[in-house]
């Protein structure tokens, strides 16, 4: 049995669309009769009126949980806003450890998308051969990344250069897409620079220049890395309407 915890962090107010999130969220809490998936969402915002068997919310101050993350961590950590909390993505197994010990994975993700079917990520046989997941062609992806418990994955954070000081930094420094990438895919430095000279100029998007190089790399890896795209996205014009009352997206064509 494959169980995946998404923790979220999120502090201030909810978006305006925190409901479309939720229901995106609970229409991907069983992916199979093995894999299931819960959202941990840790908070001080009014909690909105419909929740899910598998949006767990744990309402706490934005003070509090940053002296959680200084137990567990024992760091320095007091940002002033909740935005730092990227940085501290790559943490989350460890600073949330005790809350963990029923899932197989852990992940991260962000409130300002709305899933799809989560299936055409994860399946039984990736999360059989893979101990990292995740939906970026040329990085670890902040938006939706997870690893499994107990993997090299979990605890790879540690190894990011002079990390305390980076998390005690007041700005947000990409420890999440840039130093996790480059220690989870040390080879992304010269992809990048091959694509700055080979792909850019010639207008090949940095997607379509992975495709190859990220085939080979799911290959032998552990870690699996691929663009994804799980939720229909409106063409220019169109509009399209979310039925609060029935959970249902209206595109133009009904």
């Amino acid at each position: 049995m494959h169980k995946i915890a998404i923790i979220i962090p999120y502090f201030g107010k909810f978006p305006e669309w925190i409901d479309l999130f939720l229901y995106s969220c609970s229409l991907n809490k069983k992916i199979t009769d093995n894999i299931t998936i819960d959202w941990l969402i840790f908070t001080d915002c009014e909690l909105p009126q419909k929740i899910y068997d598998n949006t767990i919310f744990i309402q706490m101050s934005f003070k509090d949980y940053c002296q959680h993350v200084m137990s567990c961590l024992h760091i320095d950590f007091s940002p002033k806003t909740a935005y730092k909390f990227c940085d501290l993505k790559p943490f989350y197994g460890l600073v949330h450890e005790s809350m963990l010990s029923n899932f197989t994975h852990w992940g991260f993700g962000d409130l300002d998308l709305c899933y799809g079917d989560l299936s055409l990520i994860i399946n039984e046989e990736r999360l059989r051969k893979y101990e990292l997941i995740t939906t970026h062609a040329d990085r670890i992806a902040g938006h939706f990344t997870i690893i499994k418990q107990d993997s090299i994955y979990s605890k790879l954070c540690l190894k990011i250069v002079d990390w305390q000081n980076k998390l005690n930094d007041e700005k947000v420094l990409g420890l999440d897409e840039m130093d996790l990438t480059y220690l989870v895919r040390r080879e992304m430095v010269d992809y990048l620079r091959l694509y700055r000279y080979l792909g850019k100029p010639f207008r090949v998007g940095i997607y379509n220049f992975m495709k190859f190089p990220n085939i080979v790399h799911n290959w032998y890896s552990k870690a699996f890395i691929k663009e994804f795209y799980t939720s229909p996205l409106p063409k220019t014009g169109e509009q399209w309407v979310w039925d609060i009352k029935n959970n249902h997206i209206l595109n133009p064509w009904g």
